[in-house]
């Protein structure tokens, strides 16, 4: 690498634009892969935000020790040290914080499971910071010594430190942009996250490489990036099947997305396939019975059966999320016209491929809420059903989305919503029938019976609302398996008016990932129990 005035200043400006955007690799990718054991709440993202800010500031000081190290000691000034033959170009210890970062994240998919493992008893946010930290602490304590290493370059280049140093950060800064959308539009949607990180590893082993070649290091600029490469073809893979309390799971199809991990397993016992269940972090989002190609889990059905009683004459529905698809399926085996708001592009796919969801049922790729506020339609029944992993998207149960969703409703319309909680209720349910209740006027809740009470299992709560609820005793048309239909004869007797009194969420002010915390980790531990963490890495 010449030592060149411009072409130097160049490749310092390059080099500092590149770890402004493995940074962002780092820190949002980091997010993702915490997230099977963890969630996707807002805890969680406090904490590798905190734990990012953290291992940078103290890469800062690293970095500003490291420079004054390698500052020659014969040069008066800055302005001395410019002219001497050599003085600016960076460090040694420039490239091996490149090697070191890089050696780091290429580790990751050896460490992961058993970092995780260790960290998931401390709890949402201690646990996912420590496990943030652990992962990805010590190669962003690296990045972080590259930008004082950087100003230091171009400062004896120039002699101007205040222009080194707003050139560094103003380049170091756009790289965090590219790197944002990069990872966000890029990597997660079609890169395994093994191979993302470890990517990101090999790329700063090469930086490094490129620094250090003219230092004559080249058996060491050469291996490294060589390991890291090797490394990215032998790494460990997910495992693809397990082992669950009477049965064993195979997955047919995994892929990451934008929601999440998408998974989709096929359930046998004996020998024999039972079904297929939709997988996202890990989180049930629903499944169907081979036999018959209806839903093998009962909140489906319920929210198809609760909607039959309340509105038997709706023609028109509004699903706000798709999961597998098998709720459009049963409408349309209804006669109901079925639209679909989903976020997630290779939803409606893999609907169709591995749950029969039907041909003539419109998806609309976009966020449920910017759907409604840019839709000028009406539906009969509205069915809330929207999950990332185990989160809610908390902005549409706000006062103003769940007003938004009350103005494309058709008169006698209603809303449906599927919430997970505890048999005598949880935090969030008090939130969001509170909520129900003021913009609807009324609504009622039907809790679902645990089938282990002793374990102290999670359930599924259905939520009617809308203007004179009453249960319409037609016959209802829906099919479904045996077992289903009698839970859904069972939690129809278990309806109650909703609870006035909770906390009424709002745009301006909602709880409701921090209400729910503790439920949402009881729920990704009963996860990891049962499928382990060795099928949720990607």
């Amino acid at each position: 690498m010449s030592r060149g005035g411009p072409f130097l200043r160049a490749c310092v400006l390059a080099s500092a634009f590149m770890e402004g955007l493995c940074v962002l690799v780092v820190e949002i990718a980091g997010a993702r892969a915490v997230a099977p054991f963890f969630g996707t709440s807002v805890r969680v993202w406090t904490s590798q935000i905190t734990a990012t800010l953290l291992f940078l500031a103290l890469g800062y000081a690293l970095g500003g020790r490291l420079s004054r190290k390698a500052a020659p000691t014969d040069a008066p000034d800055a302005g001395a040290a410019a002219v001497r033959p050599g003085a600016a170009y960076p460090p040694f210890s420039f490239p091996v914080v490149l090697w070191i970062a890089g050696t780091w994240l290429g580790l990751f998919p050896w460490i992961r499971v058993a970092v995780l493992s260790l960290c998931a008893p401390a709890g949402v946010a201690l646990g996912s910071f420590l496990a943030s930290a652990a992962l990805f602490g010590p190669a962003l304590l690296c990045l972080g010594g590259v930008s004082p290493l950087l100003i230091q370059c171009l400062e004896r280049h120039s002699g101007r430190g205040g222009q080194a140093a707003g050139s560094i950060f103003f380049t170091n800064t756009l790289g965090g942009l590219c790197g944002g959308w990069i990872t966000a539009l890029l990597l997660i949607p079609h890169v395994p996250l093994r191979l993302a990180l470890l990517g990101t590893g090999l790329a700063l082993a090469l930086l490094g490489s490129l620094w250090a070649w003219p230092l004559k290091r080249a058996a060491v600029a050469l291996g490294l990036p060589l390991l890291l490469l090797i490394s990215m073809l032998v790494c460990p893979s997910p495992a693809l099947t397990c082992e669950m309390s009477g049965a064993h799971g195979v997955i047919l199809y995994s892929h990451p997305s934008g929601v999440g991990l998408i998974q989709v397993m096929d359930i046998q016992t004996d020998g024999y396939s039972r079904g297929d269940v939709l997988l996202v972090d890990g989180i049930n989002q629903g499944g169907v019975d081979r036999a018959s190609g209806l839903t093998a889990f009962e909140f489906t059905e319920y929210l198809s059966y609760l909607s039959w009683r309340y509105h038997p004459r709706a023609r028109r529905a509004l699903l706000l999320g798709l999961g597998t698809g098998l709720l459009a399926k049963q409408l349309r085996a209804r006669g109901m016209r079925v639209d679909v708001a989903e976020i997630e592009p290779r939803m409606a796919d893999v609907a169709r491929e591995y749950f029969g969801m039907p041909a003539d049922v419109d998806v609309h790729v976009e966020d449920a809420r910017a759907f409604l506020e840019r839709s000028r339609e009406t539906w009969d029944v509205v069915y809330l059903d929207a999950f990332a992993g185990e989160v809610s998207p908390w902005y549409v149960l706000t006062r103003e989305g769940l007003r938004e969703i009350r103005s494309h409703l058709a008169p006698g319309g209603r809303l449906l919503v599927n919430m997970v909680t505890r048999p005598a209720g949880s935090p969030g349910l008090d939130r969001v029938e509170a909520g129900l209740l003021d913009v609807f006027g009324e609504a009622r809740v039907y809790v679902d019976a645990p089938q282990n009470p002793e374990a102290g299992d999670l359930v599924n709560a259905c939520l009617v609302a809308g203007g004179n609820l009453t249960s319409d005793p037609a016959p209802y048309p829906g099919k479904a398996v045996d077992w289903v239909r009698t839970r859904a004869l069972a939690i129809e007797k278990r309806g109650r008016p909703a609870r006035a009194g909770g906390f009424i969420c709002t745009d301006d002010w909602s709880d409701l990932d921090e209400a729910e915390a503790e439920l949402r980790l009881q729920w990704r531990k009963a996860v990891l129990g049962q499928v382990g963490p060795q099928v949720l890495g990607d």
